[in-house]
């Protein structure tokens, strides 16, 4: 039975090992750099980048001669019949064998070639700054769910102190209480205070643990991974100059910048070139074309090298379609509008980025200014309540001064928590909006 037991122990400890995953302990600049590596979205990207570029070689092909090989054979079952004079002649063989090789080189197609060749390198070029783009939205995600994670463990700690400090005073007050020196009201007062508490502190449980599993989701990391936060939230200064700017400046720099404001612009000479392309359609297309054949007419299948005679064509073939039912036209049309469209894509888009500096540098000044006010604000409700505590040991001040000043503490602190997560994270969002978010990691793999 004991051995037995020992037994089902070591299978119990091996499986739940197998099943607790690993310990991820991650800084805030290991952060970016892990969501840089396993995003699942920046792996999707990088592999349209990777097709695009055989799109670039695809479209250089088309400089080259086409040459193919074919062999027929053929059983002429019922031979053709020619009439002449009243005379019946079959015409051929029963048997026909034929090597092929064909080449074929356009000379001319109205520089359709040339324009796709472009649209297939603006593609790319398109694509990698919109990778840049991306890494930029995740690195911005990542920082921002790893504090949001440190602002959850602030928060479940204020109000697991919030819930101590309640079980104390309900302690303290329910000595005095049964000493006589308290009456019953500040003996409920208590008690509902300690109660109120519980809700709260679960709520933080549950959003700690939210967080974590957002940050494991950006990261790509496996849901039975447990993390382990290596900063504190304090204060900090991403980018020291980015104080040091004004908006003018900002939105200079985010046009300059701006990874999806680039992305458009190879896009919107993507849209000119296709003009090009629905251009060449109205234009002649010289092909020249060369073939070698070697053919056998047998009457019986068993063909011997002998048998075969060669023959050689070249020739230029010149294709002018001169009426498709106007598809051509329409098509021309079509491209022109489409050009327009990405000018008004791309005026919009300027448009909506000074718009996103601005908002972000407003709201940047702001979260500095109130946490400089919620900074005051934390001190002094953290003195109000070390004296208030201290008055009502002495007899001084009354129960609801006491819990007045617990509740004012309490939220003057998880204020100032959030005030400095604000303060970060507005600072990550400017940084984004003009489009710098990278100096980030730049300035890590330089540090390392």
């Amino acid at each position: 039975m004991k051995k037995l037991t020992l037994v089902l122990l070591a299978f119990w400890f091996n499986a739940t090992m197998a099943f607790a995953g690993d310990v991820v302990a991650l800084s805030w600049e290991q952060v970016v750099d892990v969501g840089l590596k396993q995003n699942l979205e920046l792996k999707i990207l990088k592999q349209d980048i990777k097709n695009q570029k055989f799109n670039v070689y695809k479209s250089i092909s088309d400089f080259l001669p086409t040459v193919n090989y074919s062999f027929q054979a053929v059983n002429n079952v019922e031979l053709p019949v020619l009439v002449f004079m009243g005379n019946r002649f079959r015409i051929g063989t029963k048997y026909n064998f034929t090597h092929a090789l064909q080449l074929q080189y356009p000379l001319f197609l109205g520089g359709a070639r040339l324009a796709n060749f472009s649209i297939q390198r603006h593609a790319r070029k398109s694509l990698l700054q919109m990778l840049k783009g991306k890494e930029q939205e995740v690195a911005f995600k990542a920082i921002e769910a790893y504090y949001q994670v440190m602002l959850s463990n602030d928060l479940l700690r204020v109000n697991q102190k919030a819930w101590a400090a309640a079980k104390a005073n309900f302690e303290q007050v329910e000595k005095f209480y049964q000493a006589g020196t308290a009456s019953q009201l500040d003996f409920l007062r208590a008690k509902a205070r300690l109660s109120q508490t519980i809700p709260a502190l679960t709520s933080a449980k549950n959003k700690l643990q939210m967080s974590q599993e957002n940050l494991k989701f950006i990261l790509n990391l496996a849901a039975e991974d447990s993390i382990v936060i290596l900063d504190s939230l304090v204060v900090k200064h991403f980018w020291p100059a980015l104080k040091k700017k004004s908006l003018a400046e900002l939105q200079t720099i985010a046009l300059q910048s701006r990874p999806d404001l680039k992305s458009l612009e190879h896009q919107k000479t993507m849209s000119s070139r296709q003009k090009w392309i629905a251009g060449s359609r109205f234009v002649p297309q010289v092909v020249l074309t060369a073939n070698v054949q070697h053919q056998a007419f047998l009457e019986k299948a068993n063909v011997t090298a002998k048998d075969y005679t060669r023959s050689k064509a070249a020739g230029v073939v010149i294709q002018w379609p001169l009426f498709e039912g106007a598809k051509r036209v329409f098509e021309l049309q079509q491209s022109f509008i489409q050009s327009k469209k990405m000018e008004l894509q791309q005026e919009q888009l300027r448009k909506a980025i000074l718009l996103e500096v601005k908002n972000s540098y407003h709201q940047f000044q702001e979260a500095e200014q109130n946490l400089v006010s919620l900074e005051a604000a934390f001190q002094e409700a953290q003195e109000t309540l070390r004296l208030a505590d201290l008055m009502y040991k002495e007899g001084v001040s009354t129960q609801v001064e006491v819990l007045n000043a617990q509740t004012a503490f309490i939220n003057a602190e998880l204020s100032y928590r959030k005030g400095i997560f604000d303060y970060n994270i507005s600072q990550l969002r400017l940084l984004k909006a003009i489009g710098q978010l990278q100096v980030l990691w730049q300035s890590s793999e330089s540090r390392n």
